[in-house]
């Protein structure tokens, strides 16, 4: 699906761990239509609430303890605030998960679970990675700071 061009232009950012967001890569390099699944223990509300019907969000990727840059990209397209086990969608996106993280269920081993799941496709590493702080964010116009230690952030797109 092609992403609607909003005129406000708004991207999310967030930070994963390297060996997931590779992965994620990999996956996408040979299907990148197929949906991969992250855990958030924050609830992405505005983040989900920003995809537009049947679109998706861009959505900026850097890894945790990384070089401060935007190393990874993909497309947001669907989500779930406070997933439950038992309940449909929770075990649909669940079985969108990585290998990796597959046995992580929604965290519940240990002792707080997930707030969100969250659904990107198309994830590639990107050949010119940008500094994060070149981001801005859309609630006070700042830009994201090196050390940005938030689960997810609302941006302008990167250009």
């Amino acid at each position: 699906m092609k992403r609607r061009r909003d005129p406000q232009d708004i991207a999310v950012f967030t930070r994963n761990h390297r060996k997931y967001l590779e992965e994620a890569a990999d996956v996408s390099a040979r299907d990148p239509n197929r949906i991969i699944v992250f855990r958030a223990r924050s609830k992405w509300v505005t983040a989900l609430r920003a995809i537009p019907v049947g679109a998706s969000l861009p959505i900026y990727m850097g890894a945790i303890g990384g070089t401060g840059e935007v190393e990874y990209e993909a497309e947001l397209c669907d989500g779930q605030i406070g997933p439950r086990r038992g309940d449909s969608k929770t075990e649909t996106l669940l079985a969108s998960v990585l290998k990796s993280t597959a046995e992580e269920g929604l965290w519940e081993k240990n002792g707080k679970t997930a707030e969100t799941l969250y659904a990107i496709r198309a994830c590639r590493r990107r050949s010119r990675p940008f500094p994060i702080t070149s981001l801005v964010k859309v609630s006070d116009g700042q830009p994201i700071s090196p050390d940005y230690g938030y689960s997810y952030a609302i941006v302008r797109t990167h250009r």
